[in-house]
């Protein structure tokens, strides 16, 4: 049974397992306080981070760095983590949950209510986060989820 919990300091190296079995690109920083691990019988299958942000302008969460191991690949684990990452910005008080994605993952934001917003309608404290501001991700479309009532 699937079981998405808060990352502790030991998921660390699970998380970056996850990130070199898929070949994704490295994080420099993993802080486990921003993560949350996807389990299958205690195994870890799935990562997935949020960045709270506040500034003048608003609350809100970055969700990034989705991750789930191919061999548990079209099981609920994307879902499962994405949308408790979109609840946990909703219960920091967040007005919208901002993704990056390529083009192959934007039908999976769209099902879960995201929509697609250029990116200079974004906060200045969310265009200046390193991942918009990475060459690699210069072609990755910006999804947003509004978290208003």
């Amino acid at each position: 049974m699937l079981k998405v919990t808060n990352a502790r300091t030991e998921d660390v190296a699970a998380i970056q397992e996850i990130y070199s079995s898929l070949r994704r690109p490295t994080r420099v920083r993993i802080d486990p306080s921003e993560y949350l691990i996807a389990r299958v019988e205690g195994v870890v299958m799935g990562c997935a981070g949020v960045r709270l942000m506040q500034s003048a302008e608003r609350k809100e969460g970055y969700l990034y760095g989705l991750a789930v191991q191919k061999s548990f690949h079209r099981k609920g684990a994307g879902r499962a983590l994405t949308e408790a990452r979109v609840d946990r910005v909703r219960d920091f008080g967040g007005s919208q949950a901002i993704a990056l994605a390529m083009f192959w993952n934007i039908s999976f934001f769209r099902k879960l209510g995201f929509d697609t917003v250029p990116r200079d309608s974004l906060s200045l404290a969310m265009r200046d986060l390193s991942d918009f501001r990475d060459a690699r991700y210069r072609r990755s479309a910006v999804l947003r989820r509004s978290l208003d009532s």
